[in-house]
Protein backbone atom coordinates (compact mmCIF):
# COMPACT_ATOMS: atom_id res chain seq x y z
CA UNK A 1 0.00 0.00 0.00
CA UNK A 2 1.00 3.33 -0.87
CA UNK A 3 3.67 2.43 -3.32
CA UNK A 4 1.63 2.27 -6.67
CA UNK A 5 2.28 5.09 -7.97
CA UNK A 6 5.79 5.09 -7.52
CA UNK A 7 8.66 5.29 -10.62
CA UNK A 8 9.47 1.81 -10.18
CA UNK A 9 12.03 2.28 -12.73
CA UNK A 10 14.10 4.66 -11.07
CA UNK A 11 13.49 3.35 -7.18
CA UNK A 12 14.99 -0.25 -9.16
CA UNK A 13 17.58 1.86 -10.73
CA UNK A 14 18.70 3.29 -7.34
CA UNK A 15 18.52 0.40 -4.78
CA UNK A 16 20.57 -0.90 -8.08
CA UNK A 17 23.42 1.35 -7.37
CA UNK A 18 22.90 1.75 -3.89
CA UNK A 19 23.44 -1.84 -3.16
CA UNK A 20 25.49 -2.91 -6.28
CA UNK A 21 28.98 -4.65 -4.36
CA UNK A 22 27.51 -5.12 -0.95
CA UNK A 23 26.40 -8.46 1.26
CA UNK A 24 22.52 -7.83 -0.25
CA UNK A 25 23.43 -7.18 -3.36
CA UNK A 26 25.84 -10.28 -3.72
CA UNK A 27 22.74 -12.80 -2.20
CA UNK A 28 20.01 -10.74 -4.40
CA UNK A 29 22.13 -11.94 -7.44
CA UNK A 30 23.32 -15.39 -6.37
CA UNK A 31 19.10 -15.97 -5.90
CA UNK A 32 18.57 -14.60 -9.47
CA UNK A 33 20.80 -16.36 -11.02
CA UNK A 34 19.35 -19.59 -9.64
CA UNK A 35 15.82 -18.74 -10.07
CA UNK A 36 17.01 -17.87 -14.12
CA UNK A 37 18.48 -21.00 -14.61
CA UNK A 38 15.50 -22.58 -12.72
CA UNK A 39 12.62 -20.57 -16.07
CA UNK A 40 15.33 -21.57 -18.11
CA UNK A 41 14.85 -24.94 -17.48
CA UNK A 42 11.18 -24.86 -17.48
CA UNK A 43 11.07 -23.49 -20.42
CA UNK A 44 12.55 -25.76 -22.19
CA UNK A 45 10.21 -28.28 -20.35
CA UNK A 46 7.66 -26.26 -21.63
CA UNK A 47 8.45 -25.89 -25.12
CA UNK A 48 8.57 -30.02 -25.29
CA UNK A 49 4.83 -29.94 -23.46
CA UNK A 50 3.37 -27.60 -25.86
CA UNK A 51 3.81 -29.48 -28.70
CA UNK A 52 2.11 -32.56 -27.21
CA UNK A 53 -1.75 -33.58 -27.05
CA UNK A 54 -2.66 -32.77 -23.84
CA UNK A 55 -6.32 -33.24 -24.28
CA UNK A 56 -6.22 -35.47 -21.48
CA UNK A 57 -5.16 -33.04 -19.43
CA UNK A 58 -6.99 -30.81 -19.80
CA UNK A 59 -9.78 -33.25 -19.02
CA UNK A 60 -8.18 -33.98 -15.72
CA UNK A 61 -7.83 -30.38 -14.55
CA UNK A 62 -11.29 -29.75 -15.98
CA UNK A 63 -12.62 -32.66 -13.67
CA UNK A 64 -10.04 -30.86 -10.56
CA UNK A 65 -12.09 -27.60 -11.17
CA UNK A 66 -15.74 -29.41 -10.54
CA UNK A 67 -14.33 -31.63 -8.26
CA UNK A 68 -13.22 -28.29 -6.15
CA UNK A 69 -16.47 -26.14 -6.58
CA UNK A 70 -18.37 -28.67 -4.50
CA UNK A 71 -16.00 -27.69 -2.08
CA UNK A 72 -17.00 -23.90 -2.22
CA UNK A 73 -18.35 -22.63 0.66
CA UNK A 74 -20.48 -18.77 0.57
CA UNK A 75 -22.30 -19.45 3.89
CA UNK A 76 -19.53 -17.78 5.86
CA UNK A 77 -18.31 -14.22 5.34
CA UNK A 78 -14.76 -13.63 6.84
CA UNK A 79 -13.48 -10.30 7.60
CA UNK A 80 -9.56 -9.50 7.66
CA UNK A 81 -8.61 -6.78 9.47
CA UNK A 82 -4.97 -5.23 8.75
CA UNK A 83 -3.82 -2.16 10.72
CA UNK A 84 -2.10 1.08 8.58
CA UNK A 85 1.23 1.46 8.43
CA UNK A 86 1.37 0.13 12.07
CA UNK A 87 4.51 0.66 13.94
CA UNK A 88 4.89 3.95 12.06
CA UNK A 89 1.53 4.71 13.05
CA UNK A 90 1.94 4.15 16.67
CA UNK A 91 5.32 6.10 16.27
CA UNK A 92 3.26 9.03 14.74
CA UNK A 93 0.34 9.46 18.13
CA UNK A 94 3.54 9.91 20.24
CA UNK A 95 5.17 12.60 17.84
CA UNK A 96 2.89 14.07 15.44
CA UNK A 97 5.42 16.04 13.46
CA UNK A 98 6.21 12.77 11.95
CA UNK A 99 3.08 12.90 10.19
CA UNK A 100 4.17 15.20 8.13
CA UNK A 101 7.97 13.65 7.66
CA UNK A 102 9.20 10.46 5.80
CA UNK A 103 10.08 8.04 8.68
CA UNK A 104 10.41 4.97 8.94
CA UNK A 105 10.63 1.93 11.82
CA UNK A 106 13.83 -0.57 12.15
CA UNK A 107 16.96 -0.43 11.19
CA UNK A 108 20.17 0.63 9.02
CA UNK A 109 19.85 -3.10 8.49
CA UNK A 110 16.64 -3.36 7.65
CA UNK A 111 12.96 -1.87 7.76
CA UNK A 112 9.74 -3.03 9.56
CA UNK A 113 7.33 -0.25 8.61
CA UNK A 114 7.55 2.99 7.04
CA UNK A 115 4.22 5.97 6.95
CA UNK A 116 2.88 6.70 3.88
CA UNK A 117 5.04 9.61 3.22
CA UNK A 118 8.16 7.53 2.78
CA UNK A 119 6.36 4.87 0.79
CA UNK A 120 5.84 7.97 -2.08
CA UNK A 121 10.30 7.52 -2.32
CA UNK A 122 9.71 3.93 -2.61
CA UNK A 123 10.46 2.99 0.79
CA UNK A 124 8.95 0.00 1.98
CA UNK A 125 9.50 -2.87 4.89
CA UNK A 126 11.70 -5.61 4.30
CA UNK A 127 13.92 -2.76 2.81
CA UNK A 128 17.40 -2.42 4.22
CA UNK A 129 17.91 0.84 5.85
CA UNK A 130 20.96 1.80 4.19
CA UNK A 131 19.18 1.38 1.01
CA UNK A 132 16.26 3.46 1.75
CA UNK A 133 18.18 6.29 2.97
CA UNK A 134 19.30 6.86 -0.72
CA UNK A 135 15.61 6.55 -2.33
CA UNK A 136 15.18 8.88 0.53
CA UNK A 137 17.97 11.10 2.04
CA UNK A 138 15.84 12.74 5.09
CA UNK A 139 14.36 9.26 6.37
CA UNK A 140 14.52 9.39 9.83
CA UNK A 141 14.87 5.67 10.80
CA UNK A 142 13.24 4.91 14.62
CA UNK A 143 14.10 1.85 16.46
CA UNK A 144 11.56 -0.47 17.13
CA UNK A 145 9.32 -0.37 20.78
CA UNK A 146 7.75 -3.51 20.94
CA UNK A 147 6.47 -3.05 24.43
CA UNK A 148 4.46 0.36 22.65
CA UNK A 149 3.57 -1.48 19.83
CA UNK A 150 1.70 -4.76 22.08
CA UNK A 151 -0.07 -2.35 24.38
CA UNK A 152 -1.98 -0.53 21.04
CA UNK A 153 -2.04 -4.08 19.86
CA UNK A 154 -4.04 -4.84 23.06
CA UNK A 155 -6.26 -1.87 22.70
CA UNK A 156 -7.35 -3.33 18.67
CA UNK A 157 -8.17 -7.08 20.37
CA UNK A 158 -10.10 -5.55 22.82
CA UNK A 159 -12.39 -4.13 20.08
CA UNK A 160 -11.80 -7.47 18.13
CA UNK A 161 -13.14 -9.35 21.18
CA UNK A 162 -16.05 -7.54 21.87
CA UNK A 163 -17.47 -8.31 18.68
CA UNK A 164 -16.54 -11.64 18.09
CA UNK A 165 -14.58 -13.75 21.31
CA UNK A 166 -13.21 -16.57 18.76
CA UNK A 167 -11.30 -14.19 16.19
CA UNK A 168 -7.84 -15.64 15.44
CA UNK A 169 -5.07 -13.08 15.71
CA UNK A 170 -2.24 -13.47 13.55
CA UNK A 171 0.57 -10.83 14.52
CA UNK A 172 0.64 -7.56 16.55
CA UNK A 173 -1.20 -5.79 13.82
CA UNK A 174 -3.38 -8.20 11.78
CA UNK A 175 -6.52 -10.25 13.06
CA UNK A 176 -9.02 -12.60 11.15
CA UNK A 177 -13.27 -12.02 12.56
CA UNK A 178 -15.50 -14.57 11.20
CA UNK A 179 -19.30 -13.65 10.71
CA UNK A 180 -21.57 -17.04 10.02
CA UNK A 181 -23.84 -15.18 7.68
CA UNK A 182 -27.63 -15.68 8.16
CA UNK A 183 -29.60 -13.11 6.85
CA UNK A 184 -26.52 -10.64 6.99
CA UNK A 185 -25.57 -11.13 10.48
CA UNK A 186 -25.89 -14.08 12.66
CA UNK A 187 -28.60 -14.80 14.83
CA UNK A 188 -26.30 -15.64 18.06
CA UNK A 189 -27.72 -14.22 20.83
CA UNK A 190 -23.96 -12.33 21.60
CA UNK A 191 -24.91 -10.09 18.34
CA UNK A 192 -28.35 -9.49 19.21
CA UNK A 193 -26.90 -8.64 22.91
CA UNK A 194 -24.07 -6.01 21.06
CA UNK A 195 -25.91 -4.72 18.17
CA UNK A 196 -29.01 -2.62 18.37
CA UNK A 197 -29.85 -3.94 14.89
CA UNK A 198 -29.68 -7.35 13.40
CA UNK A 199 -30.34 -5.64 10.28
CA UNK A 200 -26.98 -4.27 9.54
CA UNK A 201 -25.14 -5.53 6.17
CA UNK A 202 -21.56 -7.48 7.06
CA UNK A 203 -20.13 -4.30 5.25
CA UNK A 204 -21.94 -2.06 7.61
CA UNK A 205 -20.53 -4.10 10.67
CA UNK A 206 -17.10 -3.72 9.43
CA UNK A 207 -17.08 -0.15 9.45
CA UNK A 208 -18.51 -0.15 12.91
CA UNK A 209 -15.69 -1.62 13.97
CA UNK A 210 -13.07 -0.18 12.37
CA UNK A 211 -14.32 3.29 14.26
CA UNK A 212 -13.95 1.40 16.94
CA UNK A 213 -11.19 1.00 16.55
CA UNK A 214 -10.01 4.52 15.77
CA UNK A 215 -11.75 5.86 18.43
CA UNK A 216 -9.92 3.62 21.39
CA UNK A 217 -6.51 3.80 19.57
CA UNK A 218 -6.32 6.88 17.35
CA UNK A 219 -5.13 4.55 14.92
CA UNK A 220 -6.90 3.73 11.86
CA UNK A 221 -7.52 -0.16 10.07
CA UNK A 222 -8.33 -1.20 6.58
CA UNK A 223 -10.39 -4.54 6.18
CA UNK A 224 -11.32 -6.76 3.51
CA UNK A 225 -14.51 -8.66 3.38
CA UNK A 226 -15.47 -12.00 1.57
CA UNK A 227 -16.27 -15.57 1.77
CA UNK A 228 -12.84 -17.36 3.01
CA UNK A 229 -9.89 -16.08 4.02
CA UNK A 230 -7.84 -15.45 1.03
CA UNK A 231 -10.18 -13.06 -0.08
CA UNK A 232 -11.20 -11.09 2.61
CA UNK A 233 -7.03 -10.91 3.30
CA UNK A 234 -6.76 -10.13 -0.93
CA UNK A 235 -9.97 -7.31 -0.11
CA UNK A 236 -7.80 -5.73 2.68
CA UNK A 237 -5.04 -4.21 0.42
CA UNK A 238 -7.53 -2.87 -1.80
CA UNK A 239 -8.92 0.59 -0.15
CA UNK A 240 -5.47 1.21 2.03
CA UNK A 241 -5.19 3.15 4.52
CA UNK A 242 -8.24 3.87 5.79
CA UNK A 243 -10.79 1.74 4.05
CA UNK A 244 -12.56 -1.22 3.19
CA UNK A 245 -13.63 -3.48 0.07
CA UNK A 246 -15.89 -6.46 -0.41
CA UNK A 247 -16.01 -9.13 -2.43
CA UNK A 248 -19.89 -10.75 -2.33
CA UNK A 249 -20.58 -14.06 -1.07
CA UNK A 250 -21.47 -14.73 -4.68
CA UNK A 251 -19.64 -17.55 -7.39
CA UNK A 252 -19.79 -15.55 -10.34
CA UNK A 253 -18.47 -12.30 -8.62
CA UNK A 254 -15.74 -14.17 -7.09
CA UNK A 255 -14.82 -15.61 -10.57
CA UNK A 256 -15.03 -12.30 -11.74
CA UNK A 257 -12.71 -10.30 -8.92
CA UNK A 258 -10.34 -13.39 -9.61
CA UNK A 259 -9.82 -13.18 -12.94
CA UNK A 260 -8.71 -9.54 -12.99
CA UNK A 261 -6.10 -9.99 -10.25
CA UNK A 262 -2.82 -10.33 -11.05
CA UNK A 263 -0.77 -13.24 -10.00
CA UNK A 264 1.37 -11.45 -7.43
CA UNK A 265 -1.80 -10.33 -5.21
CA UNK A 266 -2.15 -13.77 -4.28
CA UNK A 267 -0.91 -14.09 -0.71
CA UNK A 268 1.89 -16.47 -0.78
CA UNK A 269 2.67 -16.00 -4.41
CA UNK A 270 6.26 -13.72 -4.26
CA UNK A 271 8.77 -12.50 -6.35
CA UNK A 272 10.01 -15.92 -7.79
CA UNK A 273 7.08 -17.27 -8.12
CA UNK A 274 5.76 -13.98 -10.07
CA UNK A 275 9.22 -14.33 -11.93
CA UNK A 276 8.72 -18.34 -13.16
CA UNK A 277 4.43 -17.75 -13.71
CA UNK A 278 5.41 -14.68 -15.95
CA UNK A 279 7.85 -16.95 -18.00
CA UNK A 280 5.03 -18.93 -18.98
CA UNK A 281 2.85 -16.62 -19.90
CA UNK A 282 0.88 -16.51 -16.12
CA UNK A 283 -0.06 -12.84 -15.02
CA UNK A 284 -3.13 -12.52 -13.92
CA UNK A 285 -5.21 -15.23 -12.18
CA UNK A 286 -6.91 -16.02 -15.27
CA UNK A 287 -4.53 -16.81 -16.92
CA UNK A 288 -4.34 -19.56 -14.81
CA UNK A 289 -7.57 -21.14 -16.87
CA UNK A 290 -5.60 -20.28 -20.17
CA UNK A 291 -2.93 -22.54 -19.21
CA UNK A 292 -3.99 -24.85 -16.60
CA UNK A 293 -3.07 -28.34 -18.77
CA UNK A 294 0.50 -26.97 -19.17
CA UNK A 295 1.27 -25.44 -15.34
CA UNK A 296 -0.77 -28.79 -14.56
CA UNK A 297 2.40 -30.77 -16.25
CA UNK A 298 5.34 -28.47 -15.29
CA UNK A 299 3.98 -27.49 -11.84
CA UNK A 300 4.35 -30.04 -8.48
CA UNK A 301 0.67 -31.28 -7.38
CA UNK A 302 1.11 -29.15 -4.61
CA UNK A 303 1.79 -25.69 -6.53
CA UNK A 304 -0.59 -26.33 -9.39
CA UNK A 305 -3.74 -27.47 -6.68
CA UNK A 306 -2.93 -24.07 -5.12
CA UNK A 307 -2.31 -22.10 -8.32
CA UNK A 308 -5.93 -23.90 -9.47
CA UNK A 309 -7.87 -23.04 -6.28
CA UNK A 310 -6.93 -19.09 -5.96
CA UNK A 311 -7.89 -19.24 -9.84
CA UNK A 312 -11.32 -20.20 -8.25
CA UNK A 313 -11.09 -17.81 -5.86
CA UNK A 314 -11.32 -20.65 -2.82
CA UNK A 315 -10.04 -20.38 0.69
CA UNK A 316 -10.12 -21.37 4.01
CA UNK A 317 -13.67 -20.53 6.02
CA UNK A 318 -12.00 -22.07 9.26
CA UNK A 319 -11.32 -18.97 11.85
CA UNK A 320 -9.69 -20.46 14.90
CA UNK A 321 -8.83 -18.90 18.41
CA UNK A 322 -7.38 -21.69 20.04
CA UNK A 323 -5.09 -24.35 18.07
CA UNK A 324 -2.20 -26.63 19.31
CA UNK A 325 0.61 -24.18 19.65
CA UNK A 326 3.69 -26.53 18.35
CA UNK A 327 6.58 -23.71 18.56
CA UNK A 328 7.17 -20.00 20.18
CA UNK A 329 10.10 -18.05 19.29
CA UNK A 330 11.57 -14.54 19.20
CA UNK A 331 13.24 -12.46 16.74
CA UNK A 332 15.20 -9.52 16.09
CA UNK A 333 17.09 -7.72 13.34
CA UNK A 334 20.37 -6.24 14.19
CA UNK A 335 23.42 -4.31 12.94
CA UNK A 336 26.38 -6.92 12.22
CA UNK A 337 28.20 -9.04 15.18
CA UNK A 338 30.93 -10.40 14.99
CA UNK A 339 32.57 -11.11 18.35
CA UNK A 340 31.79 -14.45 20.24
CA UNK A 341 31.32 -12.36 23.13
CA UNK A 342 28.49 -9.94 21.92
CA UNK A 343 26.80 -12.87 19.64
CA UNK A 344 26.48 -14.59 23.45
CA UNK A 345 25.16 -11.13 24.79
CA UNK A 346 22.55 -10.94 22.05
CA UNK A 347 21.13 -14.44 22.18
CA UNK A 348 21.32 -14.13 25.95
CA UNK A 349 18.56 -10.80 25.25
CA UNK A 350 16.60 -13.39 23.36
CA UNK A 351 16.42 -15.51 25.65
CA UNK A 352 15.19 -13.06 28.24
CA UNK A 353 12.26 -12.28 26.03
CA UNK A 354 11.41 -16.16 24.85
CA UNK A 355 11.54 -17.35 28.78
CA UNK A 356 8.83 -14.10 29.62
CA UNK A 357 6.65 -15.04 26.43
CA UNK A 358 6.95 -19.16 27.67
CA UNK A 359 6.09 -17.82 31.35
CA UNK A 360 2.71 -15.84 30.15
CA UNK A 361 1.93 -18.65 27.95
CA UNK A 362 2.44 -21.37 30.74
CA UNK A 363 4.39 -24.00 28.71
CA UNK A 364 8.01 -25.29 28.46
CA UNK A 365 10.56 -27.37 25.77
CA UNK A 366 12.33 -29.79 24.63
CA UNK A 367 14.30 -28.64 21.05
CA UNK A 368 15.92 -25.49 21.46
CA UNK A 369 16.89 -23.91 17.86
CA UNK A 370 18.70 -20.91 16.74
CA UNK A 371 18.16 -19.22 13.43
CA UNK A 372 21.06 -17.08 12.20
CA UNK A 373 21.67 -14.57 9.15
CA UNK A 374 24.94 -13.90 8.11
CA UNK A 375 26.50 -10.40 6.87
CA UNK A 376 26.36 -12.26 3.52
CA UNK A 377 22.16 -12.44 3.92
CA UNK A 378 22.69 -16.20 3.71
CA UNK A 379 20.49 -18.55 6.66
CA UNK A 380 21.44 -21.07 9.16
CA UNK A 381 19.28 -23.12 11.20
CA UNK A 382 20.78 -25.20 14.18
CA UNK A 383 18.40 -26.71 16.62
CA UNK A 384 19.32 -29.13 19.86
CA UNK A 385 16.65 -31.51 21.97
CA UNK A 386 17.08 -32.21 25.03
CA UNK A 387 16.05 -35.08 27.74
CA UNK A 388 13.96 -32.88 29.35
CA UNK A 389 11.48 -29.48 29.06
CA UNK A 390 13.25 -26.31 29.52
CA UNK A 391 11.74 -22.64 30.56
CA UNK A 392 14.42 -20.50 32.15
CA UNK A 393 16.56 -17.64 30.39
CA UNK A 394 19.28 -18.81 31.33
CA UNK A 395 18.67 -23.19 30.18
CA UNK A 396 17.68 -21.19 26.75
CA UNK A 397 20.66 -19.21 26.21
CA UNK A 398 23.14 -21.26 27.68
CA UNK A 399 21.95 -24.23 25.06
CA UNK A 400 21.20 -21.86 22.09
CA UNK A 401 24.49 -20.68 22.60
CA UNK A 402 26.04 -23.75 22.31
CA UNK A 403 24.10 -24.42 19.31
CA UNK A 404 24.71 -21.36 17.99
CA UNK A 405 28.59 -21.76 18.02
CA UNK A 406 28.53 -25.44 16.52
Amino acid sequence: AGLANIDKEKVNAIIYEASKGSAYFENERRKDKTVTKRIETMLIEASKVREMDLSMETRIVDGMIREFEESRDLSQTICHVDMDAFYASVEELDAPEWKNKPMAVGSNAMLSTSNYIARTFGVRSAMPGFIALKLCPDLCILPHNFKKYQAASDKVRAVFAKYDPDFSPMSLDEASIIFLLFGYITKNIMYKQRLETNSMTASELVQTIREEIFQSTQLTASAGIGPNKLLAKICSDFQKPNGQFEVSNDREAVQKFMAALPIRKIFGVGRVTERVLDSLGVKMCSDIYAHRALLYKLLSPISFKFMLRSYLGLGSTVVKAETTRKSISVERTFDALSAVGDLILKVEELAVLLAKDLADAGIKGKTIGIKLKLSSFELRVRSKTMPFYISSAEDIARIAGEVGLC
